[in-house]
């Protein structure tokens, strides 16, 4: 068996200050380099736009759903009352955060928010973490500057 390098991350995802979910996971061969890559800013990217595809869809369908929940007075008053809340999405070494990304969860249906579950890509998710973490061929520049 060979020895490899592994290094611990943690996967976080909280709305406001509540957890949604936490994960830890191992990365063989961390590359230190991809901290400064477009490809850890991309894929963190694209994580964060697949909730919010299920959020959105999920929203649709509670609305859908319930068709008289969509009244312009109500929806003017919830707008009123709204408090702005985000979702933040942060990949962490140790204690400290590595790569953190904030998206807003208030426009979403309440009955949607709050019962987010995302449980069922986390593999998938971490697995395309991990791919990019230890991956020896990453982009470094941005525009021709380097990303240091």
């Amino acid at each position: 068996m060979q020895n490899q390098d592994t290094t611990k991350f943690e996967f976080i995802l909280t709305l406001e200050k509540n957890i949604v979910i936490q994960r830890f996971f191992n990365v063989n061969n961390y590359n230190p380099s991809s901290k400064n890559s477009i490809d850890l800013y991309d894929s963190v990217t694209s994580i964060c736009e697949e909730i919010e595809r299920d959020l959105k869809s999920k929203t649709l369908d509670v609305m859908n759903d319930n068709p008289e929940y969509a009244t312009e007075e109500q929806r003017v008053e919830e707008i009123k009352n709204a408090k702005e809340e985000n979702f933040i999405l942060r990949i962490k070494l140790g204690d400290c955060v590595f790569i953190s990304r904030l998206f807003p969860a208030h426009v979403y249906h309440p009955k949607v928010r709050y019962s987010v579950d995302i449980r069922p890509k986390v593999r998938k998710i971490l697995g395309e973490l991990t791919n990019v973490l230890s991956s020896k061929s990453l982009e470094e520049t941005y525009l021709g500057y380097e990303l240091k």
